[in-house]
């Protein structure tokens, strides 16, 4: 829905949020004082009240709660408020011990942090129900190709897709281009409201469906190509009477890159700092827990293809891949230590790549590096994996807070393409604060599947799509 994405709705529930912590914090005097609030707290709540305000509207940005234009959960909402609302007390008790201006009852902090989770709960529960009543669950003609990742997305659809899109029907089209004039004559368009398209569906066939579709006013779900991402923020320009699209490489503006490198020396240097405790713990249980030294050094590849030695806690056995090679970790795989799983699950493995950081081989927030044994074999499948290159690899990333350690490497990619293309110094702050939800999602932090499972989910979601189960083996690649 269109009014979703409109900046003054978002205005509106940015004052609304900081209406309810106002409300939320007075209720919780008055309950505390029994309806009398003394002077001396009065005064003090007046010192830091123009903080709450502050604090509640910045921790909400970074924690993507004025987003109302995807289709949420109400669970992830309440997840993300909850992590916002912690994060937002210790910022208030950061600021009382550095002000020291004001008095901060614990008593009324506990209250206020119910009610305002509350508050804004309900308000969000509210325009989910506004959101669901205007688009609802509605009934999808799914266009796919026999290609194994329109598989993979048919499977997704089924798995949690389900509260808003009702696959009425799924037409394979073939890979090569045909004549879509009598199979569009042919479809029952009362049985639709929404068309979604594979992005393995050739151009010229899905540029028709879209056609059609336009013509119904019907809302279009595509996944983007690669092509279409590397157009977003393209300048438009005029040679004479032509109108021509300037696209020129992602790279950040020299102040850009001088901002981000502060951050990353100013951030890291917090980070080794807050967590050296837990940096020296690791040290001493990882050679104590198994065979093998604390550090894992592995060279992975960094910006404009140049090799470093990143480094890592070892959260496998020693010389795991000895007698494999190069492979992907998999979800129950036999060669990650029990502690491995831990630090593999809370991301605690990587904190030694700050000190990549620091040494300017990585950033904090960029692409995430790889190997160039997966590289190579990646280049061959997606040519514009290359383009992950251009900027410095980052310790998290756009990729890892909106998907997951399984997640595809082509739709891992359309992430940082979207990353690149839309940079700037709030977006990777926004990240960074995203990061943390990702930290306690062991959901995401699962490993790569292994092929019998994803084969098994592709069978099923053409099943659920009503295809023949023998289509899938065909076209998986």
């Amino acid at each position: 829905m269109k009014l979703f994405r409109q900046g003054w709705l978002k205005l509106a529930v940015l004052l609304l949020d900081v209406g309810g912590v106002y409300a939320s914090y007075l209720l919780a005097y008055l309950l505390k004082f029994s309806g009398r609030i003394p002077a001396d707290e009065w005064v003090s709540f007046l010192d830091y009240a123009p903080w709450l305000g502050l604090l509640t509207a910045v921790t909400y940005y970074f924690f993507n709660l004025y987003d109302f234009a995807g289709r949420r959960k109400p669970a992830l909402l309440l997840y993300n408020l909850v992590l916002a609302h912690l994060l937002f007390v210790a910022e208030l008790i950061a600021v009382n011990y550095w002000l020291k201006t004001f008095s901060l009852p614990r008593s009324v902090v506990a209250t206020a942090f119910v009610a305002q989770v509350l508050v804004t709960f309900g308000l969000r529960l509210l325009l989910f129900y506004i959101q669901a009543k205007g688009s609802g669950r509605r009934k999808a003609l799914v266009i796919v190709s026999g290609h194994s990742t329109d598989l993979l997305m048919l499977e997704k659809l089924r798995q949690t897709g389900a509260p808003w899109l009702e696959i009425t029907r799924v037409i394979t089209v073939p890979a090569v281009q045909a004549d879509e004039a009598a199979r569009l004559a042919g479809i029952d368009w009362q049985e639709a409201e929404v068309l979604m398209i594979g992005q393995g569906v050739p151009e010229g066939v899905r540029s028709e469906w879209i056609r059609e579709a336009g013509e119904r006013q019907m809302e279009v779900l595509l996944i983007p190509g690669f092509y279409e991402l590397y157009l977003v923020k393209a300048e438009a320009q005029q040679i004479d009477d032509l109108l021509v699209y300037s696209i020129m490489p992602p790279h950040p503006t020299l102040p850009e890159r001088l901002l981000k490198r502060g951050l990353d020396i100013l951030c890291s240097s917090l980070l080794l700092i807050f967590t050296s405790p837990l940096l020296l713990a690791m040290l001493l249980l990882i050679p104590a827990t198994s065979k093998g030294g604390a550090l894992y050094v592995q060279e992975r590849v960094g910006q404009l293809g140049k090799p470093f030695r990143l480094l890592k806690f070892r959260s496998m056995v020693d010389k795991a891949e000895q007698s494999t090679g190069p492979v992907l970790a998999g979800d129950r795989d036999h060669r990650i230590t029990p502690l491995g799983r831990m630090l593999r699950a809370t991301r605690i493995d990587e904190l030694p790549q700050l000190f990549n950081v620091l040494a300017g081989q990585m950033s904090l927030v960029g692409p995430r590096p790889e190997r160039a044994f997966f590289i190579e074999q990646f280049k061959e499948e997606l040519p514009y994996y290359t383009y992950r290159l251009m900027v410095k690899p980052g310790l998290t990333g756009l990729a890892q807070v909106m998907a997951g350690y399984a997640t595809t490497p082509a739709d891992k990619l359309r992430y940082d393409l979207m990353y690149m293309k839309n940079y700037s110094l709030l977006l990777d702050l926004k990240i960074l604060f995203q990061t943390l939800q990702v930290v306690l999602n062991r959901e995401q932090a699962r490993g790569v599947k292994q092929a019998a499972e994803d084969k098994k989910g592709q069978e099923l979601a053409w099943a659920a799509a009503g295809e023949p189960s023998s289509q899938p083996p065909a076209a998986a690649e």
